[in-house]
């Protein structure tokens, strides 16, 4: 079980780290980035930013959602394409902010989340990045090739969370996957 994916929030805050990173990025940073984001969020509220599935792959942990945005430019299906109109189309390995959007779904919380994380790993390139993440991120399994999931029990327990606070964090993605559904046929 995850929580649902947020595509406003997952533009939000890449928009964020775009605006950090001078307006242009490498896609393996922003992922990185996006990830520890959501990794942060969980551990400090137990609720991630951009929400989704996460899968360990050959270069770490990966949301496969943003993954999609990135590599596509929109999500198969989805209607909203605010994705679109703020971040670029991938070019080689880069994606450039379009225009700076406006902070509407994002909580001044969040947005000062997207700074901190910054802050500590703004600094690193990707394979920086992704060696710390390979270092640090114990729920990452190591592969050399494909992907495994990485499930919301083990993102909290190598965050710190209790076997309680990981089953109040299992039962609290059930219910926003429910109404995620329910408003979704409404």
């Amino acid at each position: 079980m995850s929580f649902s994916f947020s595509l406003a929030k997952a533009t939000e805050a890449s928009c964020l780290f775009l605006e950090h990173e001078g307006g242009t990025m490498n896609i393996l940073k922003l992922m990185k980035l996006v990830y520890l984001l959501d990794r942060l969020a969980l551990e400090r509220v137990g609720v991630p930013v951009a929400g989704g599935t996460c899968f360990s792959m050959r270069n770490g942990p990966v949301n496969s959602a943003l993954l999609d945005l990135i590599n596509a430019g929109s999500l198969w299906g989805e209607k909203d394409d605010e994705w679109e109109r703020y971040i670029s189309d991938r070019s080689g390995h880069e994606v450039k902010l379009r225009k700076k959007p406006k902070v509407a779904h994002l909580s001044p919380f969040e947005v000062r989340l997207v700074a901190e994380i910054y802050k500590q790993h703004g600094h690193r390139d990707q394979w920086a990045l992704v060696k710390w993440c390979h270092k640090h991120c114990k729920e990452w399994t190591p592969l050399e090739e494909g992907r495994v999931l990485i499930h919301l029990d083990e993102i909290g327990k190598a965050v710190g969370k209790t076997d309680k606070q990981r089953q109040r964090l299992k039962e609290r993605a059930s219910a926003d996957t429910q109404l995620d559904r329910l408003f979704a046929t409404a």
